[in-house]
């Protein structure tokens, strides 16, 4: 059983959701936590995100309250009240101030909230707080998910140990920066502000600012992180023994949670890794990796188990990276390298096969220098398009 020293999770359902499924999930520390909040950077941002930011700056969290089925994005002034209206209740309810608390949202865009059947069923949350309750938090924050999401590593540090949880939902609108994708990272350790926030802005780098199931980029993207302390550790710096460790389990948490969703993209059959290295640039290698992941005819592509290579090449091409070479790139699926030198190397059979994996990686080297860059993507087929042509209906 996992426990988070002095965390307690709850998730309910207060009606937002016709289908009555859970729909309102809240986390709570009995002891102020040290935060550290990463948002969308789309220039159009849902009402949770114009007052977290706020609060975020305050940071005196003692938890997060989210709710699913409407994102209260693009809902004006009725949407900022509305936000506002939940915390009011919340604070009131614990004794709390409205800063101690991130909001958070997921769902439809551009519908009003209704913040009174959310706050008609405060009681219900609290009273069902539990540091046992983490999955019906997880499955609280759900929209076209189908599957929860979480991760949890209990890690020992010398004489003391804590425990480091995420809990996270996304299946489409996903793609860097940030790909409807929320995640909420908790942690009863205890760190140096500077050290907490580095650590969190790396995990995300290289997590899930590298997914992409659509190419669509949701209002609402938002990483949260809590660490209360209360593991009895002493305080992880930059100095530390054991930040290196520290550091290696968090990437691994936000890693496998950025990989859960992309396995639960809208539709997919395939999880897809697309390496590129050999590159001039870290920002190229980025920049091809992203292009390729992002190619719907690559993904088609995918899903019908096609080792169609040339549109992997065209997408490398597209990107218009004056370094590229076209006569030496190569490219492999997984170990089988189907082109040599920016041609056949006649391959395809085997490579048929590979692509039938439920798993498939991808590797393109540009071979014209050192630096490098991953992508995790999937498929897209006739799932996601019978799903997404409904959404609203």
């Amino acid at each position: 059983m996992i426990n988070v020293e002095g965390f307690k999770f709850s998730g309910i359902s207060c009606g937002l959701k016709k289908s009555n499924k859970k729909d309102l999930g809240l986390i709570l520390s009995e002891k102020e936590c040290l935060s550290h909040a990463v948002f969308t950077t789309n220039k159009v941002i849902a009402a949770p995100l114009e007052i977290g930011k706020k609060i975020a700056k305050a940071d005196k969290i003692h938890g997060v309250i989210v709710n699913s089925g409407n994102a209260n994005s693009c809902t004006g002034t009725k949407g900022i009240v509305a936000t506002k209206k939940i915390l009011e209740e919340l604070a009131k309810k614990t004794n709390l101030h409205v800063d101690n608390f991130f909001p958070s949202s997921t769902g439809i865009i551009g519908v009003q909230l209704d913040y009174k059947k959310i706050n008609e069923n405060m009681d219900k949350l609290l009273g069902s707080l539990s540091k046992n309750s983490y999955r019906k938090f997880a499955e609280s924050i759900q929209t076209t998910d189908r599957f929860i999401k979480f991760q949890h590593t209990k890690i020992k540090l010398g004489n003391s140990s804590g425990n480091l949880l995420g809990i996270a939902k996304g299946a489409g609108m996903i793609h860097p920066d940030m790909a409807t994708m929320l995640c909420f990272f908790v942690t009863d350790l205890k760190f140096n502000k500077s050290t907490f926030k580095s650590l969190i802005n790396n995990a995300v780098a290289t997590s899930f600012n590298c997914i992409s199931v659509d190419g669509d980029m949701s209002t609402n993207d938002t990483v949260i992180a809590l660490a209360n302390g209360m593991a009895g550790n002493k305080s992880i710096n930059n100095k530390s023994q054991y930040l290196n460790k520290v550091k290696r389990e968090v990437q691994n948490i936000f890693y496998e949670l950025a990989k859960s969703i992309i396995k639960d993209g809208e539709g997919a059959t395939k999880v897809c890794e697309i390496i590129v290295k050999g590159a001039k640039s870290k920002s190229s290698a980025d920049a091809i990796a992203r292009n390729v992941a992002n190619s719907l005819l690559f993904k088609t592509a995918l899903y019908g188990s096609d080792p169609n290579w040339g549109r992997i090449i065209a997408s490398v091409g597209a990107t218009g990276i004056n370094s590229i070479k076209q006569d030496k790139i190569d490219i492999y699926i997984e170990k089988i390298k189907i082109v040599r030198n920016g041609q056949s190397s006649q391959n395809i059979t085997l490579a048929k096969k590979l692509m039938k994996k439920k798993e498939v990686k991808i590797t393109i080297d540009l071979n014209i220098g050192r630096h490098s860059a991953f992508m995790l993507t999937n498929d897209i087929g006739h799932d996601y398009i019978n799903l997404n042509s409904l959404y609203t209906t």
